[in-house]
Formats: structure tokens, C-alpha cells, sequence
């Protein structure tokens, strides 16, 4: 009969995802997620697997907690442009935490990877179809609603946005301080909106 685990998997998802971000996977040291994480060796290996299979089941919960918080997002906003707003804001904080320019988990990794590895690229491209959707959702709302927007590009416009949100967590990565995010990203939605 195997041992009873005594952590919950979700929370140690949550820790390794800030590890990983934080550090990326190539710098991040088995030491370092067991340190890191409060397990022992064996425990993280029996669980979780390797490390990049650790890297897989981060990338699946970051994007699964993304893509509840995009549905949250559609079904509380009715106005499309606090829903746009707040798309942006939820890539604001995904940079930004535990208060220092981290770059998106997503990107960081994709920008790690090589295109041959389909298993992060897949997690992301995927993760980008959600946040695009909910992008879509929002402008069709705005198109529907506003005399000034019946002729915008729904698509042209969601690529757009997503082209920014991308552009933001990459300067986020290479240190852009959250206030100059914030400014940036005012004046490419009042360009917009």
C-alpha cells in the first residue's frame, strides 16, 4: 500500500508555477523546486514525474486558472469595454506578482521552448485561444452596440489586442515597472475604445 500524501498537488502546481516563472525552467534546479516547493526528492519525482513533466502540469493549471478567470470575466461584464479592460488587467497581474516584473508564465515559457516541442506550445496556443475569445466576445458586443464600431474588423481587432497583450508581458519580462505597463496599455485602449 503506498504512503498518503500529505500536500494537495493543486498548491504545489501554484508554488512551482511562481518558481518556474520566476527563474525559468532551464535555471531551475531539481534543489530549487524541492527547497521551493517543501517536498522531499522522492515525493516531487513520485508525483509529479520529472521536471519538465512538472513544467507540463504548471503550465495546465496556470492555464486552467487563466480560462476560469476569462469566464469570470465574460459572464460579470456587460459593458465591453470594462471586459476588454479587465482582460488586460488579469495579463497585468500574471506579470507582476509577488510584486516584481516576471513576464507572463505562458510567454516566458514559449519563449524558452523551441517550436519543435509541441508540448508547452500546445498549453500556450491554446491559453491564447481562450484570451482571444474572450477578446472576440467583447468587440462583437462593442460592434453590435455602437453605431461608431458597426464596421470594425472583430478579428483584425482581437489579433490586434492579443499582439498587445504579447508585446506588454515581454517588456513586463525585461523589466518594465508596472506603472509604465499601466500607461502603455491606457493608450493602446483609448486608441481603441
Amino acid at each position: 500500500m503506498g504512503r498518503n500524501k500529505n500536500f494537495i498537488e493543486e498548491e504545489i502546481l501554484d508554488k512551482a508555477i511562481v518558481v518556474f516563472q520566476e527563474r525559468g525552467f532551464t535555471a531551475t534546479s531539481p534543489e530549487e523546486l524541492v527547497k521551493h516547493l517543501g517536498l522531499s526528492r522522492s515525493s516531487l519525482y513520485s508525483t509529479f514525474g520529472d521536471k519538465r513533466a512538472l513544467l507540463i502540469r504548471s503550465l495546465n493549471r496556470y492555464h486552467e486558472l487563466t480560462g476560469e478567470a476569462l469566464n469570470k470575466i465574460k459572464i460579470d461584464n456587460i459593458d465591453p469595454t470594462q471586459g476588454i479592460e479587465q482582460v488586460f488587467e488579469l495579463a497585468i497581474q500574471g506579470c507582476y506578482h509577488p510584486g516584481k516584473p516576471n513576464g507572463c508564465f505562458l510567454v516566458n515559457s514559449i519563449i524558452e521552448f523551441s517550436p519543435e516541442d509541441n508540448g508547452p506550445l500546445e498549453i500556450v496556443q491554446e491559453s491564447y485561444r481562450e484570451c482571444r475569445d474572450a477578446l472576440v466576445h467583447f468587440i462583437e458586443i462593442r460592434k453590435n452596440t455602437s453605431l461608431s464600431f458597426k464596421n470594425i474588423d472583430v478579428e483584425i481587432t482581437a489579433d490586434y489586442l492579443i499582439n498587445a497583450i504579447s508585446g506588454m508581458v515581454v517588456s513586463a519580462k525585461a523589466g518594465m515597472d508596472e506603472k509604465a505597463c499601466r500607461l502603455m496599455v491606457k493608450k493602446t485602449l483609448s486608441n481603441l475604445l
